[in-house]
């Protein structure tokens, strides 16, 4: 039967909820940012319960001088990620390193004299897939150890995703992800808010699209700035 908190009158109430605390706790500085979160991810299956997949990044940004709508004007960080992952059944545990250079969202002048910062991830994770009639709840959880030149920081995150089918061919994910600052050298705070909406076709057996949109509320570490992303979602999964 599913859960009450995920039928669907209760889930827009939640996410209404969620979203009007979230924009209304602060008074602090906002800036506000047009971006695109793209990926190219392969994966490889080696046997029934194991698989591993390498991931290729690319976010761009808006640039509020030139344009606020250009969400391909400036950069805004590439990636490349391994994941090795190992699911019986419903569970799924995962290790994923990957490396980053991640450059600062545009908000003001002080913005654009910010050098990328390289950064290296190490991130173990454990994923529930409980399949609800056609349907499936996903709930994560992970750790990130975060290492830069200068000093190391942690991170938790927590997702939950509903996944369905829209059509024959297609589904549909809507979720929302948590992250907090965690030791070492914690932020001690909530850091991050991602909801998202996402279109998955299946173009066929070995080929799989994402398309969507993702709100991002990311509070800045050293001051009470806040940005907000509206993020344009696209992706290929190529499976073999």
């Amino acid at each position: 039967m599913l859960p009450l908190f995920l039928s669907s009158k209760r889930l827009k109430i939640s996410l209404f909820f969620l979203f009007f605390a979230l924009f209304f706790q602060t008074k602090a500085q906002t800036y506000w940012h047009n971006t695109l979160w793209s990926r190219v991810v392969v994966l490889k299956q080696i046997n029934p319960k194991w698989f591993v997949s390498g991931e290729f990044m690319l976010r761009r940004q808006s640039n509020y001088i030139k344009s606020e709508l250009n969400f391909l004007r400036n950069p805004l960080g590439n990636a490349e990620r391994i994941v090795i992952a190992y699911r019986p059944k419903n569970w799924q545990f995962s290790f994923a390193p990957s490396r980053w250079d991640a450059y600062q969202l545009l908000g003001k002048t002080e913005d654009f004299e910010r050098k990328p910062s390289p950064e290296w991830r190490f991130t173990p994770g454990i994923e529930l897939f409980q399949p609800i009639r056609k349907s499936t709840l996903m709930w994560r959880t992970q750790y990130e150890y975060r290492y830069f030149s200068d000093q190391s920081r942690g991170r938790f995150r927590q997702r939950l995703q509903f996944r369905f089918p829209a059509s024959k061919k297609s589904d549909i994910i809507i979720g929302n992800e948590f992250l907090w600052g965690t030791p070492p050298n914690s932020s001690k705070r909530y850091e991050q808010n991602q909801l998202h909406a996402l279109w998955m076709p299946r173009f066929s057996k070995h080929l799989e699209g994402e398309l969507g949109y993702r709100w991002v509320y990311r509070k800045r570490r050293n001051s009470d700035e806040i940005d907000f992303e509206n993020a344009v979602v696209a992706s290929l999964f190529v499976r073999f």
